[in-house]
């Protein structure tokens, strides 16, 4: 384990140099501007896929232990814990697909609104802020 810089804290410090210096550089360039603003978003996503993606997936974690009536122990590696989350997903399309919940798809959908809640946190913030009238 590394000490300092943290991984965000290096990313943070990248998104910045982007931002105060570079951007302004290049505003007589279209092309380079708009391919440097994107770099600077693929940097936030990143950053907060940092500071929230492990609390995202163990959320959805359990809310596919309730939906499923079972408990699963969650893989401690990051990597392992995404594919399996990946294959849990994939399972739960297959139990829509046949049916599983057309009878009760409370829960499901509330699974789903959680599920695409917490993937804007990550991808894209503002249009929360705009679906909540702010």
């Amino acid at each position: 384990m590394n000490d300092r810089p943290t991984l965000e804290e290096l990313i943070e410090a990248a998104r910045l140099h982007l931002e105060t210096n570079v951007i302004p550089a290049l505003k007589g360039d279209a092309k380079l501007y708009f391919q440097t603003l994107v770099a600077v978003n693929v940097l936030r996503v990143a950053e907060r896929e940092l500071i929230s993606g492990w609390s995202h997936l163990q959320a959805e974690w359990r809310r596919l232990d309730q939906l499923e009536g079972e408990a699963q122990p969650i893989p401690a590696s990051p990597t392992e814990a995404e594919a399996a989350l990946r294959m849990r997903n994939a399972a739960l399309c297959g139990r829509i697909r046949a049916g599983d919940y057309d009878d009760d798809s409370a829960a499901l959908f509330a699974h789903l609104q959680a599920a695409v809640r917490e993937a804007l946190e990550i991808a894209n913030p503002k249009f929360l802020q705009i679906d909540e009238g702010k």
